[in-house]
């Protein structure tokens, strides 16, 4: 669900450049019910192998790395930078934060890191997309300006 907001800003917030929301449970739902299966077969396995907690911890430990996965997430360009707003947290950024952006086929991985790093998955904000990936580019390169495509 790809939309563009023309709403006039308040005081408090800034102006929607583009929003769109990204569901991969629910845009796959093959691998929905692989994933979903795999967990509970891998809990059920650890908890007849080593014991009923150790077959919670091992649900709470997949669910909660696939989290991504399972849940909705909305994202927004503002005029002030980039929220990321997936259950139960939203992440902020400024467009100054970022110094460059990698894209590859799944999403755009904004960096603030002007080379290659092996922190921009820990400092950086990975964007999946659907749609209109041309326009989060341009949105991207008129706030950012260098762009890697990823290998």
């Amino acid at each position: 669900m790809n939309t563009t907001e023309n709403r006039e800003p308040s005081d408090t917030e800034a102006e929607v450049l583009y929003s769109w929301r990204v569901f991969p449970a629910e845009a796959h739902p093959k691998k929905t019910v692989f994933v979903a299966s795999a967990i509970i077969l891998l809990s059920l396995a650890s908890g007849w192998y080593a014991g009923a907690p150790l077959g919670v911890l091992a649900v709470l430990l997949l669910s909660g790395s696939l989290w991504p996965f399972f849940m909705p997430t909305t994202y927004r360009f503002t005029t002030e930078g980039i929220e990321q707003q997936r259950w139960p947290t939203t992440q902020k950024r400024s467009w100054s934060y970022f110094r460059r952006f990698d894209v590859d086929p799944r999403g755009i991985l904004m960096s603030p890191f002007k080379t290659p790093s092996r922190l921009d998955p820990f400092r950086g904000m990975y964007l999946l997309t659907a749609n209109d990936r041309e326009e989060l580019i341009a949105i991207i390169e008129s706030k950012v300006g260098v762009q890697r495509e990823a290998e």
